[in-house]
């Protein structure tokens, strides 16, 4: 009979750390590369290439190995290029054709569009990504990479749109000057009628991954539901803070259109 006492450690602490400490670590180290400017963020995107091809070499060397190290190792790389699509953004080197302010008579599915605009770029290597890890992968029994890569762009997504339709808490000022502009396709008011299914359906998500967590606590899938479970609940807590009391901030839109 299992020892109940090891599955706490490693189901309810490891995964929550592990987590925490990759999505702020990582948070962290985008947007102080990106407030240096645009050219620190496009030469940590060159120098990053090799890890970059690390995460990949890795997401194929666990590919068939369902141990709990490997689980790790395949949220690592998937969250490592994630980052890397990230800081892509963010620099400035993948994001869209469209590098400037909101039109201000923009409105409605126009406005949509311009806002696509400015992220389609990444969205197509993403989609790419995604893409790509789905030919090579399609076979494998440690999926938690692609994975961890789909629902960091679900949830990215669901932010994007609550942000495009309206919510209380907005941090425009946290974004680098090059990429201010996309403030302007932001909306500060009460939040939409978005806001209420899609922080039910991630909470409910991650609510779930954690029953399912626990359920399989004594068998190594429970370590991977609980990462996956923690990265969900993350990304629950990021689209709550949304609906804070805004603070005032510096002006949304920048007059200039970016570099």
């Amino acid at each position: 009979m299992y020892d109940p006492l090891p599955a706490w450690p490693q189901l309810y602490l490891y995964p929550p750390l592990a987590a925490i400490a990759l999505w702020v670590g990582l948070t962290v180290l985008v947007a102080g590369l990106n407030r240096r400017g645009p050219l620190a963020g496009r030469i940590a995107l060159v120098a990053a290439l090799p890890l970059l091809a690390l995460a990949h070499h890795e997401l194929w060397a666990v590919r068939n190995d369902a141990s709990i190290a490997a689980v790790y190792r395949g949220f690592v790389a998937g969250t490592l290029i994630w980052a890397w699509h990230e800081l892509a953004f963010y620099c400035g080197v993948i994001t869209g054709p469209w590098r400037r302010p909101c039109p201000p008579q923009a409105r409605g599915i126009v406005r949509f569009g311009y806002a696509l605009g400015t992220h389609l770029h990444h969205e197509l290597a993403v989609l790419a990504e995604v893409l790509i890890m789905a030919w090579l992968l399609h076979d494998a029994l440690n999926l938690i990479g692609p994975l961890v890569v789909v629902l960091s762009w679900a949830l990215q997504h669901s932010a994007k749109l609550n942000v495009l339709l309206g919510v209380r808490s907005l941090n425009v000022a946290l974004f680098p000057p090059h990429l201010r502009y996309l403030g302007s396709y932001w909306a500060r008011r009460p939040a939409s009628w978005f806001f209420i299914p899609s922080v039910s359906v991630v909470t409910l998500l991650a609510i779930m991954l954690w029953l399912a967590a626990h359920a399989h606590r004594f068998e190594p899938v429970g370590p991977r539901l609980a990462l996956l479970g923690s990265l969900v609940a993350l990304g629950a807590l990021e689209h709550w803070l949304l609906i804070l009391p805004a603070r005032r901030l510096e002006p949304v839109a920048a007059r200039q259109p970016a570099e």
